[in-house]
């Protein structure tokens, strides 16, 4: 796999959080470009990107608490990629774990129509990603990114600068 981030000290990532006794809840949350990138490409801050990830963590929450079902120890990664105009584009992974079809749509569906209002502007392409925990979490630990991106890398003749590179295949104009 051929990724190349802009910064070369790796993804900046929060602590996992600690345990609150909810079934669902966010792990870690990966940037992959550093806080320079960042506040050029987010005209409102990182405020707003705050909030869209706190909204797609809400759903994971709400949605898994009220199943009440027990899917064992996983993760959830939440690859979110934005791009000006509000276009947002979200991949979702199950990790060491195995969701039922049916439930899993939901899920992504509940993702993909949630944070309408508290989408962030971008000026340029912005990437993050939800590390999301379903007890424990997995016992494998998260890839960079999800599959279709790692695939993408493979493929491509030159490295993949997240998100820049990256979008021009994966999330292409």
């Amino acid at each position: 796999m051929r990724f190349r981030r802009t910064s070369g000290q790796g993804p900046a990532q929060q602590p996992p959080v600690a345990i609150s006794g909810e079934y669902f809840q966010l792990g870690a949350l990966r940037l992959f470009q550093p806080d320079s990138t960042l506040q050029e490409r987010l005209p409102s801050g990182v405020t707003d990107l705050a909030a869209y990830c706190k909204t797609l963590t809400w759903v994971g929450t709400e949605y898994f608490g009220r199943l009440g079902q027990d899917f064992g120890s996983m993760g959830v990664l939440i690859a979110v990629g934005i791009k000006p105009g509000k276009r947002i584009r979200l991949w979702c992974e199950q990790i060491d774990g195995d969701i039922t079809p049916d439930v899993w749509q939901v899920f992504v569906e509940l993702l993909e129509g949630a944070g309408q209002n508290v989408l962030p502007t971008a000026s340029g392409p912005v990437a993050c990603a939800l590390e999301c925990l379903l007890g424990a979490g997995p016992s494998s630990g998260f890839p960079i990114g999800p599959s279709i991106w790692q695939e993408a890398a493979r493929s491509a003749a030159k490295h993949l600068v997240i998100p820049d590179d990256l979008f021009e295949v994966v999330f292409p104009d």
